[in-house]
């Protein structure tokens, strides 16, 4: 399959590939393994075995990052949820594939991710061309849209403010909805937690409809504990396309609920922490012309929590907001120089926190509210130009940024920032490049930071409304190398970052923020994939990374160094597929942190193609019945133990 991208619209087309393995180098997205052809709304007729189904290319107008913007970047990859050796259960399971991408945080369907040792609000998600923002302190989860209902995740590491909104110092994830355009079902169950999901789409040649629900009850780990990990969503997506006077529109709508979503920590039972209810709307519209595109947007969001001490007191947290906002990019091409300009801006308002205190001890109850209307405004402008010295081909940008942040009660808080990187890459021979990139970063602390003062899941927080700006100064140096048969990436990076925020403990179970003078992060990663002939593939992957302050201090959320191999065996209309990750220790750790010891984590899976578009999987997840921490986070509980699923997909 071939990913092609024409000024931020995604045209996917068949072609030869030249992974299986969790990144991809260039456009081209990984082959598809055997039974994954259901998902993959744009294969041809041969490449569906068992299906009888014509399936046309589709082009998804609000799709990947412009050229312009990343073929300098060999740190960039694209993961499908359908190309792994076990399906996700969610977002974070799929983009840990990658290298340089771990867990961060508590267990459990909440928990986030960090890219290069930057976690939290200095990570960028966005769902198409809009960004997901929250007012949760930990960061913010994907996980409350079922993985199926996309095509694939653009990860790109490294710093990007240049070219996203502040607030991606680590990088940043696109999520691609899927455009299904024949009838696709799923179902599939696992032990750990009797898990079940499902799900559904149909579509046609200009419109797609799917939608999925996904349940679990609590989970155990390898000693047999309980596992507060038990919850129930429903996601759906609706997609409508057509053009009219040489112009292609796209209007794009995802909804989302959940309801007793569990908060996986080491304080249950003696806390226990839920989510009672959940609640996305994202709808968005885009126009694209010959050398333009346009979008505006609107994500209105609820999020309530629930925390118990038995016999002591419950805490009823709401955390609710809407958030709106646009983007438009237009190329242009003069001689050898070509550049894209544009504009952006983003928006939250009605920025809710409110908080209700039972005391189970007299019944008294005791109502809060921090966040009471408050606002938040993004604008940005932005531009790059990009040419060529020969074979050599070079690129710089900048984006100018103005952030005003309200909370009633407090003077608003409003800040500028301009952003530059520039790069090269230059081809060493047929199959080896080189490239070099130097970017500054930005992220203006949250309104949560500043303002929020009530109760989490971890403990009590006080906002810090004196906080300073982060900056980054980031370096990265990578070679790459393609052929047929294999594929080779490797990265080194350095990045300061100015006035780190960083979450500390005042008194005991009592939290605020604080900027440190400076927090330094380096590292290495690697991926490699080999097709050993029609039937063997093998992959190699790890990443080290290291970060600490100017005192020496490790800084938190970096994860444990970790080497992971993938091999596949496929042959006729069946596969077998393994993945062996070995975690190293971590005996450094930072605030809000324990070390962790090392650990082998695998997964393996069987696929058979039964005929007639019917396909099915067996697997095993967490193979070696490891006793391993996700993370190093102080509260985080043992990983769940070991894991058998089926699955069974029919297309037609």
């Amino acid at each position: 399959m071939r990913v092609e991208t024409i000024f931020g619209a995604v045209v996917l087309s068949c072609a030869v590939s030249v992974s299986a393995a969790a990144t991809s180098i260039e456009n081209p997205a990984p082959e598809c393994k055997q039974g994954c052809a259901p998902f993959n709304h744009n294969q041809s007729n041969n490449e569906q075995a068992g299906s009888e189904t014509n399936v046309k290319k589709v082009t998804v107008i609000a799709g990947r990052t412009p050229n312009h913007f990343t073929d300098l970047n060999s740190a960039k990859s694209l993961v499908s949820p359908t190309r792994q050796t076990i399906e996700p259960a969610n977002i974070l399971d799929l983009l840990t594939k990658v290298p340089g991408v771990a867990e961060n945080g508590q267990a459990g369907l909440f928990q986030v991710y960090s890219i290069r040792g930057l976690s939290r609000h200095r990570v960028l998600t966005y769902i198409s061309d809009i960004p997901l923002k929250a007012e949760r302190r930990a960061g913010v989860a994907t996980s409350f849209v079922h993985p199926l209902l996309f095509d694939y995740a653009e990860v790109s590491r490294g710093p990007a403010s240049t070219l996203y909104q502040s607030g991606s110092l680590g990088g940043v994830v696109k999520l691609s909805p899927a455009y299904f355009n024949h009838n696709v079902l799923s179902v599939d169950y696992q032990t750990q937690g009797n898990r079940n999901n499902q799900i559904y789409g149909t579509g046609g040649d200009d419109w797609s409809v799917a939608v999925a629900r996904q349940f679990s009850n609590k989970s155990e780990d390898p000693v047999g504990n309980e596992l507060n990990s038990g919850y129930e969503q429903y996601s759906g997506s609706f997609i409508k396309q057509w053009r009219m006077a040489s112009v292609d529109y796209e209007w794009m709508l995802m909804m989302s609920e959940g309801d007793d979503i569990g908060r996986s920590s080491t304080q249950y039972p003696d806390r226990l922490v839920i989510v009672p209810n959940e609640e996305h709307l994202l709808s968005q519209f885009s126009a694209k012309g010959d050398d333009w595109r346009a979008a505006v947007y609107l994500h209105p969001n609820k999020l309530n929590t629930l925390t118990v001490r038995p016999e002591q007191r419950e805490n009823d947290v709401t955390n609710e907001s809407k958030d709106y906002g646009f983007h438009v990019e237009n190329a242009w091409f003069v001689n050898k120089l070509e550049g894209l300009w544009g504009v952006d801006g983003f928006m939250r308002s009605n920025i809710n926190a409110y908080e209700t205190e039972l005391s189970l001890i007299d019944n008294s109850l005791t109502s809060t509210q921090s966040l009471n209307g408050a606002t938040e405004r993004e604008l940005a402008v932005f531009a790059t130009l990009n040419s060529y010295w020969g074979d050599t081909k070079w690129q710089f940008g900048t984006r100018l940024l103005n952030n005003r942040q309200t909370n009633p009660g407090f003077a608003a808080t409003e800040d500028d920032a301009i952003t530059g990187f520039v790069g090269i890459s230059t081809p060493l021979n047929p199959n080896w490049i080189f490239t070099a990139n130097l970017g500054t970063g930005i992220r203006f602390a949250t309104v949560s930071e500043r303002y929020f003062v009530g109760t989490t899941g971890r403990g009590e927080v006080i906002g810090n409304p004196d906080l300073e700006t982060e900056r980054s100064v980031s370096m990265d140096f990578g070679v790459r190398y393609g052929d047929q048969s294999k594929q080779f990436i490797f990265n080194l990076y350095r990045q300061k970052v100015s006035d780190y925020i960083e979450r500390i403990e005042v008194s005991p179970g009592v939290l605020t923020y604080n900027n440190l003078t400076d927090g330094l992060i380096y590292g290495a990663e690697f991926d490699a994939d080999f097709a050993l002939n029609d039937q063997w593939r093998l992959g190699f992957g790890g990443m080290w990374v290291k970060g600490q302050d100017d005192d020496e201090n490790t800084l938190s959320d970096i994860p444990a160094n970790r080497m992971q191999t993938r091999i596949q065996y496929q042959i006729d209309d069946w596969s077998i597929d393994g993945a062996v990750q070995y975690r190293f220790s971590k005996d450094k750790v930072g605030s809000g942190e324990r070390q962790t010891p090392a650990a082998w984590v695998g997964e393996l899976a069987f696929n058979k193609q039964l005929g007639n578009g019917l396909n099915m999987s067996l697997f095993v997840d967490n193979l070696f019945d490891e006793q391993y921490y996700s993370s190093s986070d102080d509260i985080a509980p043992l990983a769940e133990g070991r894991s058998f699923g089926v699955k069974f997909t029919k297309v037609w």
